[in-house]
């Protein structure tokens, strides 16, 4: 047993650096081949000018000005031709109802450079759709299996790097041609990266394609949580939410539309919570260790979304987003 889990990890890491190498050769494509263009346009030049003296290139005398002039060339060459990088990671981890979603809108909605990326919606999506990579998701959902983390970092990897479509918010480089815009820059700068890692080995294995640059750990109470969450209560028939809080029923514990009873599901009671929010603790915990260990975790401690959110703002332009 212990020689196949051995000869599974494996096989896992291997897959993983594998297309990490098949990605990063679809990246560097474009730039490759403005190079191999631009070869093919120095030598065609070469020939001509060659036919043009009637004698071959290698005997003509080079002149300090010539060699200033091809240098100039060269530099210019390398000033037009792509560049290629993988975008700017920031993770963002927070307990499941302590406004995560909240705090991403916001970041989004401010932070035009940032495409949201989450897992979980990642998934369906390519489940849905049918991708190659959707699957071969499916196939383990199917078997009620996990996903495995070599997959997930694959569609993690395959739509971090994958220009957007026209009319994407992500092309903002003026400085480019239409036709290398139309290329590259629709590849969002920036990805918030949501739902992926939730553990160390998680991360680990994404650092062998993609490093995240920061994490925003958003630290909300957990009682607040629990208050939050158990103050929730809807009107089955019509999926109409309630919360005593800051949006209750006119009359107590019926709809306003058809006064017909409201009631908590069993994840909203308190207990199924906290029994919820222990088990995240118990699986994030060694993973906000080690991102603060690497020096790129900041931590942010409230209990409300409007208070949270301008530390987070101001934290994230001192970061240069």
């Amino acid at each position: 047993m212990l020689a196949a889990l051995l000869t599974s990890t494996t096989t896992t890491a291997m897959s993983t650096k594998m297309f990490c190498q098949q990605r990063g050769v679809t990246l560097r494509f474009l730039a490759a081949t403005t190079t191999t263009t631009s070869r093919r346009f120095n030598s065609s030049s070469s020939t001509t000018t060659s036919t043009t003296n009637h004698r071959p290139m290698s005997s003509l005398a080079t002149s300090p000005a010539d060699e200033d002039f091809e240098h100039q060339q060269q530099q210019q060459q390398q000033q037009q031709q792509p560049q290629l990088i993988h975008p700017k990671m920031v993770l963002i981890l927070g307990k499941p109802g302590g406004g995560k979603g909240t705090i991403s809108t916001k970041i989004l909605q401010d932070f035009p450079a940032f495409r949201h990326l989450s897992t979980g919606d990642l998934l369906r999506q390519h489940v849905r759709n049918q991708t190659e990579l959707g699957q071969q998701a499916k196939d383990y959902m199917d078997r009620g299996a996990l996903v495995p983390d070599h997959l997930m970092i694959h569609l993690v990897l395959h739509d971090a790097t994958t220009p957007q479509p026209p009319g994407s918010p992500y092309a903002t480089h003026d400085d480019l041609t239409t036709t290398t815009t139309s290329m590259m820059t629709l590849i969002a700068p920036c990805v918030l990266l949501d739902g992926f890692p939730r553990n160390v080995a998680q991360a680990q294995a994404l650092e062998e394609c993609l490093a995240v640059d920061h994490v925003v750990n958003l630290n909300v109470p957990t009682e607040t949580i629990v208050e939050r969450i158990a103050d929730r209560w809807i009107h089955p028939a019509s999926g109409r939410v309630y919360s005593y809080s800051y949006q209750p029923p006119r009359k107590p514990g019926v709809d306003d539309v058809t006064g017909e009873p409201l009631v908590q599901r069993p994840d909203d009671q308190p207990e199924t919570v906290r029994q919820r929010l222990a088990a995240y603790d118990e699986v994030t915990a060694p993973l906000v260790e080690y991102y603060q260990e690497k020096g790129i975790l900041q931590t942010f401690t409230g209990t409300q979304s409007d208070v949270l959110y301008p530390q987070v703002k101001q934290w994230l332009l001192q970061q240069g987003f």
